[in-house]
């Protein structure tokens, strides 16, 4: 059986591949961001991707009432709204989605000027990641990864979020997400992939299930019901089993497909099922 390759996605720096051209901005976009600082920029691309004053703080990780500080200036700046309340919650104007792109751009080039001649230094950095994975990487990594991150970075911070396959790419590109650690064999080039170990594969059944033996044999295997993870409702997983199987001419039948690791372990427990699962 083919093993999988559990690999670490991220969106290069700027200058580490060659940007499209982008059109000249309006001239009336450039005057009114022209005395807008990073910090600003920063704020304006949160407000937009979170639509919501607190939870736009909460991501920056400064307090409800400087966000509502850096909005004001925004407005005063820009002669616009930037976010207005709806039915539907806070939207932003079409002015603002219009200066978004260019927003964006400048951050990532601002950022990139600032970073070029600083080296990353873990002990005196002060930063709030975001990561996406399974549950079942999450279980496997998250100890070892709290632990050094304790030891080597104590004033940076962790979200972890559970892994949306297919938002993975959508997610990194945008910003709403700095690291994914995920089975994805075929990454689009816009993204880095960093491979960080391979599995094996296992049987998991129950104590005492009457037909699981240590000698037992594919097809003895194939013929028992089977669950199946499927994050995401994606079958990365469950195809490496089906493709192993198809090469030996067999097939198996999935009674249950869930998307995570543990409930899928937790259905084996309590019944007949088994369970093929990275070791």
């Amino acid at each position: 059986m083919t093993e999988p390759v559990l690999s670490l996605l991220t969106r290069p720096r700027v200058g580490t591949q060659t940007a499209p051209q982008r059109p000249p901005a309006p001239r009336a976009a450039m005057n009114s961001t022209r005395n807008l600082d990073l910090y600003a920029l920063e704020c304006f691309d949160m407000l937009m991707r979170e639509r919501s004053v607190s939870r736009a703080a909460e991501r920056m990780d400064i307090s409800q009432s400087s966000m509502s500080e850096a909005l004001a200036r925004l407005r005063e700046r820009l002669g616009d709204p930037v976010l207005v309340r709806t039915r539907d919650g806070m939207v932003p104007t079409e002015r603002a989605q219009t200066l978004l792109p260019q927003v964006r751009s400048a951050i990532d080039q601002l950022r990139g000027l600032l970073d070029r001649d600083r080296s990353f230094d873990p002990a005196l950095a002060v930063e709030r990641f975001r990561l996406t994975t399974s549950d079942y990487a999450q279980l496997l990594l998250m100890p070892t990864l709290t632990r050094r991150l304790q030891a080597d970075a104590p004033r940076c911070s962790v979200d972890v979020l559970s892994v949306n396959l297919r938002e993975v790419e959508r997610a990194l590109e945008a910003g709403d997400v700095d690291l994914a650690i995920a089975y994805y064999p075929d990454p689009p080039p816009s993204l880095r992939r960093s491979p960080l170990f391979q599995d094996r594969y296992v049987c998991l059944a129950r104590k005492g299930h009457p037909k699981v033996t240590p000698a037992m044999t594919p097809e003895a295997f194939a013929a028992l019901p089977h669950a199946a993870v499927s994050p995401s409702g994606l079958s990365y997983f469950s195809n490496v089993v089906d493709s192993a199987l198809t090469s030996l001419g067999l097939s198996r039948r999935v009674v249950v497909s869930c998307p995570h690791f543990l409930l899928a372990s937790h259905l084996v427990s309590q019944s007949d099922l088994v369970l093929a699962l990275p070791r």
